[in-house]
């Protein structure tokens, strides 16, 4: 936030023969301005400006007419509610991405207990592929995998370790 202060100072109050509306106006309009520059989301700012144009107020005016609002005493409770409606919809946001990552982090293990289920018949298939190449005298083809030299207890640790599993 960017803050430039304004030290042309003039008169603070209207003259004694100017009491209308216009000259009071003027009267504030000539006091010690600070410019605060703020970067904000463009969505906010696009809700700002359509809330404006509704309310029938240049943004000019508006703005500076919502920021005196929202720093008197009387709308401290609406800025706390609102801070905290901000907390909340944020908590939200964050148990909802949780349940997104919980709901595909229990896909990805069913997909691996199916793979692993389906392990003992995809290594007797590819065993048999192996044996046909070899029959065919086509030894160069055949192909040296990890999963070759797996025994039963190495299936069965997989098994254990992906189907029967306790849930806790």
């Amino acid at each position: 936030m960017k803050i430039n202060k304004n030290f042309s100072r003039k008169e603070l109050s209207p003259k004694p023969h100017q009491n209308d509306l216009i000259s009071a106006l003027e009267a504030i309009e000539s006091r010690e301005k600070v410019h605060i520059k703020v970067a904000i989301p463009y969505e906010a700012a696009e809700k700002l400006s359509h809330f404006l144009k509704e309310k029938g107020i240049p943004e000019s005016q508006g703005i500076p007419l919502l920021i005196q609002y929202g720093l008197s005493s009387e709308s401290e409770e609406k800025l706390e509610s609102l801070k905290n409606e901000m907390k909340s919809k944020a908590a939200q946001n964050l148990w909802g991405k949780y349940a997104v990552m919980k709901f595909r982090a229990y896909e990805y293990f069913m997909e691996n207990k199916a793979m692993v289920m389906r392990l003992p018949n995809i290594l007797n298939e590819n065993k048999s592929l192996k044996r046909r190449l070899k029959t065919k005298g086509l030894r160069k083809l055949i192909p040296k995998d990890e999963w070759d030299n797996w025994n039963k207890l190495r299936i069965d640790n997989f098994y254990r370790k992906y189907i029967f599993t306790s849930r806790r």
